[in-house]
């Protein structure tokens, strides 16, 4: 019995890692790449585009020969092809085309100030170039900027900003003139004014508008970006006009979220795309995507999640980019692997993400937390943007979510994330005493009846022998019905709690309440390992000295298996969350100080029993004589 109780408690002990690896490193499957047609030119030429007699345009053209851009900028050129592309025909019965140009001939940046971001937008391409959020820092304790620093590589000459228009389109005109848009200075019609302060400011809103228009190939385009003094929800809001024709222009955002990431916090980085529908996010993560040569040391993916959901969101498990959307949602994936420096040297890829929507709507670009995101979905009637946190599976989540209240709960009476843990671990183990309790009581009770359960067995040697077997198994049962003790009473309390300790395994490493959040002395960041790794070490130890107080009947082999398991836990959550790993020790020393009163009140009570029934045995015997 005891083996079998082993064998199921290691069996419990994997089921909890594996299902942990598969909550915090999923890996779904992307929707299968859609064809790739040939990418083709942007218009690179400085001032208007140059036709020849065909009505054609080579596009490989320099967009300004004398400003290249820098070499540590500069990434393959993937978008150079030398094709010719049709120049798009002007309809003369068209209404009210473009009568005249309307552009900026100077590069500017416009810093719009709020009261929990900074952004600059450039009027080239009328694109966000910078999104600091001035309540949090990154892991160099550097203000936090969601806009990736790779998003300064250039593709050739090929730049791509957050809001620009997408570069990956299949129809190879659209593509051309949606690159080339890019690349047009905007006239920003705010004038001299490149300063937006809401900070303060007695209007509740402001709004920032960038105009393009080209008469030669009759296009105008305008894009408005609407914003509030105390909110990280802000409105786009566009429209590209082609030969008096409305055209669905997609967004991109990307290539990454983030800056200065720590190697601690790597696993909390991974990049996702996941699309809301009402009910269900679909995913994807990005560096799970399969991808596919597409030049000398350039892979790419590329992909769609439909239409009709609610929202598209570019997220990591702190921070997110969420554009409300009822349009299409694609993405592209590329990996660029560097040319090495020395010969065999080994050149780690680098990948470059992102999230194309097609009609935008509002966006919210912040933090991953709870409160803020249920206060967005409330007032914007951002359906479901709540949604983008995600504990596991429902009911896990549900549970996880739950405990976060809790602790948030503590946190605003003791205002220490790491106290609020410490305190909520002792509330937890308070509520489950009875389940943990009736575990022990159990396992106390069945080493009390070992010496009788193994005189049962040397009594039946020949377990091979049907009839034996049974009668040793009615004899076992018969002895637990009259100590009223249940053989899986240990085990099924365990399993109980499994939900709440797989919970808390994927609560604490994603929670952005416990990001750079300190506890005492060495720890100063819950969310990431311990620095000298301590916590893990008193974990193990502490869960050692459980094993050895627990009862057990367990000898040689399997005796030593129960100490190196605790070894095994260690080594494996090492590099996981301080935050996690002080959660487990102060249950390891919550349950040692358990253990100890009730081994003292079960072998107690099995002392005074014995000693009552040696009297009785006495007495007996003094009558007999």
């Amino acid at each position: 019995m005891d083996t079998k109780r082993l064998i199921l408690a290691i069996a419990l002990s994997m089921v909890v890692i594996i299902v942990y690896q598969q909550l915090f490193m999923p890996k779904p499957k992307p929707r299968p790449p859609q064809t790739q047609q040939e990418q083709v030119a942007e218009n690179q030429v400085k001032g208007e585009p140059q036709w020849d007699e065909k009505g054609e345009k080579d596009v490989t053209t320099p967009a300004d020969e004398t400003t290249p851009p820098a070499k540590t900028d500069q990434l393959p050129d993937i978008f150079s092809k030398k094709k010719k592309i049709k120049k798009p025909e002007i309809t003369k019965t068209q209404p009210e085309p473009v009568k005249e140009d309307i552009m900026d001939q100077n590069s500017k940046e416009v810093v719009v100030e709020t009261e929990l971001f900074r952004a600059v937008f450039i009027n080239k391409g009328a694109g966000l170039k910078s999104f600091i959020l001035k309540k949090y820092n990154d892991d160099e304790k550097n203000p936090l900027d969601l806009i990736s620093s790779k998003v300064n590589k250039k593709f050739g000459a090929v730049e791509i900003y957050p809001f620009y228009f997408s570069p990956f389109e299949d129809d190879p005109e659209i593509q051309e003139i949606f690159l080339d848009l890019n690349t047009r200075k905007f006239l920003y019609t705010g004038g001299d004014n490149l300063n937006v302060n809401l900070t303060g400011s007695q209007e509740p809103t402001k709004e920032i508008v960038f105009k393009y228009a080209n008469a030669a190939r009759n296009i105008s385009v305008i894009k408005t970006f609407r914003f509030s003094k105390s909110s990280y929800v802000f409105e786009v809001d566009y429209q590209v006009i082609i030969d008096g024709q409305i055209v669905e222009a997609p967004i991109i955002f990307g290539p990454d979220l983030e800056n200065n990431v720590s190697k601690s916090r790597v696993m909390q980085t991974t990049l996702k795309l996941g699309a809301f529908n009402g009910q269900d996010v679909s995913k994807v993560t990005f560096a799970g995507l399969k991808t596919e040569k597409k030049d000398e040391g350039v892979e790419e993916a590329r992909g769609t999640m439909g239409s009709g959901f609610h929202w598209a969101a570019y997220d990591t498990s702190y921070f997110a980019s969420v554009i409300k959307t009822r349009g299409q949602i694609k993405y592209m994936m590329l990996k660029v692997t560097p040319p090495p420096i020395k010969k065999d040297e080994k050149v780690t890829p680098i990948l470059y993400s992102y999230m194309i929507v097609t009609r935008p709507n509002l966006v919210f670009m912040g933090p991953k937390d709870e409160q803020i995101l249920a206060s967005v979905e409330q007032n914007y009637s951002f359906t479901g943007i709540s949604e983008v946190v995600n504990y596991g599976w429902g009911f896990i989540g549900s549970i996880a979510s739950v405990m976060l209240k809790g602790i948030v709960f503590i946190h605003g009476i003791f205002p220490n994330w790491g106290w609020a843990l410490v305190i909520f671990t002792i509330l937890i183990k308070i509520i489950l005493f009875p389940l943990t309790y009736a575990s022990s009581v159990s396992m106390a009770k069945m080493q009390t009846l070992q010496p009788k359960i193994k005189a049962i067995r040397k009594k039946y040697k020949n377990l091979k022998d049907p009839d034996q077997r049974r009668k040793m198994n009615e004899e076992t049962m018969a002895i637990y019905k009259l100590e009223k003790v249940n053989p899986a009473g240990g085990c099924l309390p365990m399993l109980l709690q499994m939900p709440i300790l797989i919970a808390f395994f994927r609560l604490l490493p994603i929670s952005i309440n416990f990001r750079h959040e300190p506890w005492i002395l060495w720890i100063t960041d819950l969310s990431v390992k311990d620095p000298i790794y301590l916590l893990p070490i008193l974990m193990g130890a502490t869960q050692i000295m459980v094993s050895k107080m627990s009862p057990t009947s367990a000898e040689g082999a399997q005796q030593k298996m129960m100490y190196i398991l605790p070894v095994v836990f260690v080594l494996l959550f090492l590099n996981y969350s301080a935050g996690l790993n002080l959660y487990w020790f102060i249950s390891n020393l919550l349950q040692m100080v358990q253990q100890y009163f009730i081994n003292k009140k079960i072998f107690k009570e099995k002392k005074d029993e014995d000693r009552l029934k040696r009297a009785q045995k006495r007495k007996k015997g003094g009558k007999a004589k």
